[in-house]
């Protein structure tokens, strides 16, 4: 994609991404997800080198896959797979800005995109991640850029390239589909109303060709991701709770699930005047939807009730919709835009406080990255040892520390070994496991066996000796 001198600016992201990410060494890695795509990437490049087999994989296959054949020109995987996401809100965004041009026939956008996709802080904090909410925002955009380009002009080879693209986005995240269903339905009506019925076969044949690694890699667990446990507890009435027991333990967040589906219209993570916003829009006195903000609305609203309805709750699960809730507001951030136009100082303070919020939502990334990279090197010393531990375990396997990583999550132990090695956050087993392996296995640990405090770490988190039982 050629960048032409009006997208030059959404360049900023790599700017901010080579101070992040050698300013202050974050290298996109945090939490479980990351550690699990660093792991496949390095497999599948493994493989390319030497044909071991890399296994199986439950995600998306594509993201791995391009941080794989990136990784040969980046050696550092994490890095590549954070530059993914670096490159990806960028092709976002120039996306995000033709989709505007071609929907509401405007030649200037007047830097909105910039102002209020690019800059949004979860969606520039996101692009700094070794994730693939990105990449899968960045297919999912692209596609319905060009299925809106083949519904509004026709073209089958809009209609090909489309197709291409909704199937590289469902097999970067799956529940890209849920998005991308009402553009796909009008798309095929117009195709069928074409009768091009040669393009509909060419268009099914490369999309099946765009599979082809998720069958290979993922042969015997093909359509696996269908029996996730979120989509097995997937209940409508999950709108309107806030409170969750899963496998992955209690879960109390403050507001129901029906507010959180909608948080990119209103949340200033996402939007920084949102509700400002929101309140404008609604007192308009007629709110007159034009015929693709009507399609959006519709797309945002399927994919609110998916989320709303799966007993938990991510912020991040909603980056993947997010461009088109910019979209759908844009007659309306247009006209503000052409309210304060000739007040110079309104951009300059609203890209400010983006900023600003940016920094307070990767204030937790960071620090969560640094408590990693900080706990490896303490723990170092012991490999080779037993390890007893949970999430931060994760951690530790993607920095390739050598223990018997001992899972305090995957199962109830009667018996802990002697001289082992136990690190633990306390507080979180106690505040979410309640009846849960994690928190069985510490009550067992603490009350049968003398424990010796070994090292405290910021987060809660403290590394022990298991000594004889009591």
């Amino acid at each position: 994609m050629k960048i032409k001198s009006k997208h030059i600016i959404y360049l900023f992201p790599l700017l901010v991404w080579a101070v992040v990410c050698y300013g202050f060494s974050f290298d996109g890695l945090y939490g479980q997800d990351a550690y699990e795509y660093l792991r496949y990437t390095e497999a599948l490049k493994t493989f390319l080198e030497t044909g071991k087999t890399p296994g199986d994989y439950f995600w998306g296959v594509y993201y791995p896959i391009f941080g794989c054949l990136l990784s040969f020109v980046i050696p550092n995987t994490a890095i590549a797979l954070q530059l993914i996401s670096v490159l990806s809100l960028i092709v976002t965004s120039v996306y995000l800005d033709k989709i505007i041009r071609l929907t509401y026939q405007q030649k200037s956008v007047k830097h909105i995109t910039f102002i209020f996709f690019t800059l949004s802080p979860i969606v520039l904090i996101h692009s700094m991640l070794a994730m693939s909410d990105m990449l899968a925002c960045c297919f999912t955009t692209v596609a319905i850029y060009y299925l809106l380009l083949f519904i509004e002009k026709s073209g089958n080879r809009n209609f090909i390239i489309g197709a291409i693209l909704v199937a590289f986005a469902l097999l970067t995240r799956y529940a890209a589909m849920v998005i991308l269903l009402p553009f796909c339905i009008l798309a095929f009506m117009r195709l069928i109303k074409n009768r091009s019925y040669f393009c509909l076969f060419f268009s099914a044949v490369t999309a099946a060709l765009v599979a082809i690694p998720h069958i290979i890699i993922r042969s015997q667990n093909s359509f696996q991701f269908l029996s996730h446990q979120w989509l097995q507890a997937w209940d409508i009435l999950n709108l309107f709770r806030s409170d969750f027991v899963t496998v992955d333990g209690e879960q109390h967040y403050r507001f129901i699930n029906i507010f959180y589906a909608f948080f990119s219209f209103f949340h200033p993570i996402f939007l920084a005047f949102g509700i400002v916003f929101l309140l404008f829009f609604l007192k308009s006195r007629k709110i007159r939807l034009h015929k693709y903000q009507q399609l959006f609305l519709t797309a945002i609203i399927l994919y609110a009730l998916f989320l709303g309805a799966i007993p938990f709750q991510n912020k991040r699960f909603l980056i993947l919709s997010f461009p088109l809730v910019i979209a759908f507001l844009f007659p309306f951030l247009s006209q503000l835009a052409e309210v304060f136009k000739n007040r110079k100082l309104i951009f300059p303070a609203i890209f400010l406080i983006q900023l600003s919020l940016g920094l307070l939502c990767g204030k937790s990334f960071y620090e969560r990255n640094t408590l990693e990279s900080t706990i490896a090197d303490e723990v170092e010393k012991y490999e080779g040892n037993t390890l007893y531990s949970f999430d931060i375990d994760i951690a530790l396997k993607g920095r390739k520390l050598n223990f018997n990583y001992k899972s305090l999550w995957k199962e109830e132990y009667s018996e802990f070994k002697k001289n082992a090695l136990l690190l633990v956050n306390e507080k979180q087993v106690e505040k979410q496991w309640k009846g849960k392996n994690p928190l069985l296995n510490w009550e067992n640990v603490k009350n049968n066996y003398q424990l010796a405090k070994l090292k405290s770490f910021e987060g809660d988190f403290n590394l022990y000796r298991i000594d004889a039982k009591k």
